[in-house]
């Protein structure tokens, strides 16, 4: 969630004007970036939470229904965003010119996923995935086999066919930004991974021979990038490495990377209680509001980089403004949870005190 959060940040600044020095993330030392560990995580979660449950389909709707009501309200606050920037500039950057333009169908087309602001095809996604997960769920249980050739196919059938995906008025080519039939991979293979917590036994062996693990994921992480920065296989804008399609390079690439944090996870386990992990933790566990926040976040950064840009001091603090507010909305959120207490109580408690 923070890096997608920073990576979107700069992106989108960039759009404006270049970013010199940018954050580092992970994306820019590979070929994967963190939509990968998203998809797959959540297909973890939803394999490990939902699949051992009697009412499995029941809650997947529930929790598709719950995301698109979420992406709906993202919507409306990145309308009201626009509304208080009438800047051309910003609109056509986000998408909303679309909006500004077709106000009366723009609204029908969103909800029935024809159109989209920039970076709100990521909940659409998971949406998506969350109802075909469904049938795929039942097939599961009747063959893993059959599941994973399944899966195996889509993707495939996703790399021939680049071009089949979902429709996307708003953008140049029409299409989503994600790619249906390659994303559903990861976050079906995540499912498989969840129902039988293979990320668990996984652990366990890197606990065994940690040492090994860790050496062996850094060493391979290195040249990955020692490969991509050198371009040694020239690989640029090559099918292998896009990211609408999901190149198998891009995935053999996140499976290091989210090796190497595993390793790392188990080599300092002492500091997993220090202040800064524990944020990150607090965000793990509140992606969904913490998505929700950094998109606002991004087009709330995008406004006052269009009247203010050049600055790199501005451009950081911008960032970390938007990590932080991930953090305090994911704070209130947990707190709410735990607490069981409504929102407006919260208000009232917090207003007397």
């Amino acid at each position: 969630m923070v890096t997608i959060c920073v990576n979107h940040i700069t992106w989108m600044l960039g759009k404006v004007e270049s970013v010199s020095q940018k954050i580092p993330t992970l994306t820019h030392y590979g070929y994967s970036s963190a939509a990968e560990i998203f998809f797959f995580m959540s297909g973890y979660m939803v394999g490990m939470v939902y699949l051992n449950k009697f009412d499995t389909r029941a809650k997947l709707l529930s929790r598709a229904f719950h995301l698109y009501k979420v992406n709906i309200t993202l919507f409306i606050s990145l309308v009201i965003i626009s509304l208080a920037t009438p800047n051309e500039h910003f609109l056509a950057l986000t998408d909303l010119d679309y909006w500004v333009d077709n106000m009366p169908i723009a609204l029908v087309q969103y909800m029935s996923l024809f159109y989209g602001p920039m970076f709100t095809n990521l909940l659409f996604t998971y949406v998506l995935l969350l109802i075909i997960a469904i049938p795929f769920t039942k097939l599961l249980q009747k063959s893993a086999m059959t599941f994973i050739l399944a899966i195996t196919g889509l993707y495939i059938f996703s790399q021939y066919f680049p071009m089949m995906k979902l429709t996307n008025v708003a953008t140049s080519n029409g299409k989503w930004s994600f790619n249906l039939f390659s994303y559903q991979f990861l976050f079906m293979l995540g499912l498989f991974a969840g129902n039988r917590k293979i990320i668990n036994r996984v652990f366990e062996r890197i606990d065994r021979n940690t040492v090994l693990w860790s050496a062996l994921s850094v060493v391979t992480l290195v040249g990955f990038y020692a490969i991509k920065r050198y371009d040694l296989l020239g690989l640029k804008g090559q099918w292998w490495i896009a990211k609408e399609t999901l190149g198998p390079v891009r995935i053999l690439h996140f499976f290091v990377v989210i090796t190497v944090l595993m390793s790392l996870l188990s080599v300092f386990k002492k500091v997993l209680n220090i202040w800064p992990i524990t944020v990150i933790a607090l965000i793990g566990r509140q992606s969904l509001t913490a998505f929700c926040v950094s998109v606002v976040s991004c087009y709330i950064a995008l406004a006052i980089w269009i009247s203010n840009s050049g600055s790199q001091v501005l451009y950081f603090t911008l960032a970390l403004l938007a990590v932080v507010a991930m953090a305090l909305c994911s704070y209130l959120v947990e707190f709410k949870k735990k607490s069981g207490r409504a929102w407006h109580s919260l208000f009232i408690r917090a207003k007397e005190a």
